[in-house]
């Protein structure tokens, strides 16, 4: 059972999952990858990796992950086939897994609402988010905004007993 005022473990990685995968699956996209390069990312030194720095976080996103990082802070990483893992673990929502999960859903709302600003929200919308967990197309603002509610639900105190 969670403590009061913390999300159950599988209620962020239920919506964060499927948020990752399909944000990769589109980022992985060549003229996605055009788009990104306009929003600041360039190569890394391994090929097909684009790096950005976000807000002092290191974000590389490669053919098979994503991964959102700050030295000192650790390391958010989603990797096809290997789920979701912080420094290496599985995911669990401690407060470094939980803040560095929330700046990695940043990141995906900023993007997002700047294609829609750039580019229009129909283009956006087309885009084609979508996991292998659900094949229902998946509207990454919509998503963003429910994993900052569970994030804010997590950080409130529990109401005092009267």
């Amino acid at each position: 059972m969670p403590a009061p005022g913390q999300p159950a473990q599988g209620a962020i990685e239920e919506r964060l999952v499927p948020l990752l995968e399909a944000a990769h699956r589109v980022w992985s996209s060549p003229q996605e990858r055009r788009r990104m390069r306009a929003f600041g990312f360039i190569p890394a030194r391994e090929p097909g990796v684009l790096k950005r720095e976000w807000h002092g976080h290191q974000v590389r996103v490669g053919h098979d992950e994503v991964r959102f990082g700050r030295r000192g802070e650790g390391e958010l990483a989603w990797r096809a086939g290997a789920g979701l893992r912080v420094n290496g673990d599985a995911y669990r929502p401690t407060p470094a897994g939980l803040a560095l999960a929330e700046g990695m859903v940043t990141l995906i709302q900023a993007y997002e609402r700047w294609v829609e600003a750039r580019e229009g929200r129909e283009e956006r919308l087309r885009r084609g988010h979508w996991s292998t967990q659900d094949r229902r197309s998946l509207n990454a603002l919509a998503e963003t905004r429910r994993l900052q509610r569970l994030f804010n639900a997590s950080s409130r105190r529990p109401a005092r007993p009267r």
